[in-house]
């Protein structure tokens, strides 16, 4: 696995937030990804897929999407914890990427919502992780962030 070269123009800063790996084995993404608890869940338009609106999203899950010329190999429909689609009318059978990634996820958040009543399954110390390494990558000054959080921690210990 190698680190992904950020492209600020296509994420818009959203890359700060994330670490994203490139694999070159579906296979062993998709093992280590069930060894970390996710199901994975692959976009397809076959007769197995279940609609996004029937799924319980309240489970960490990995969304796969393909894209709109080529969709998603044999290999990772085949290795993938189940299929499913987005609810459309009319003529078009599939939408691009990109909006077809924001639909599942708006989705996913909202369901879990309403299950859960909150939408994400961090704990206050890893989000307060992953903010300290979004300043630490992204900021000018790292580590005047670093001594003054820490200074002010020793305030409120005190």
């Amino acid at each position: 696995c190698c680190r992904y070269k950020d492209n600020r123009h296509v994420s818009m800063g959203a890359e700060k937030w994330l670490d994203i790996e490139l694999w070159d084995s579906t296979k062993e993404c998709f093992k280590m990804l069930k060894s970390r608890g996710y199901r994975i869940a692959t976009t397809h338009v076959g007769m197995d897929a279940v609609s996004i609106l029937d799924l319980d999203w309240s489970s960490p899950t990995t969304i796969v999407v393909g894209n709109e010329n080529r969709g998603i190999s044999d290999e990772a429909l085949e290795l993938s914890d189940l299929h499913c689609s987005i609810p459309m009318a009319g003529m078009v059978k599939s939408f691009n990427v990109s909006v077809a990634a924001g639909i599942l996820m708006h989705h996913a958040v909202c369901d879990r919502i309403s299950r859960m009543g909150y939408h994400g399954d961090m704990t206050v110390e890893e989000c307060q992780i992953l903010l300290a390494e979004f300043l630490l990558r992204h900021s000018k000054s790292s580590i005047s962030i670093v001594e003054d959080y820490a200074m002010r921690k020793a305030v409120t210990l005190t």
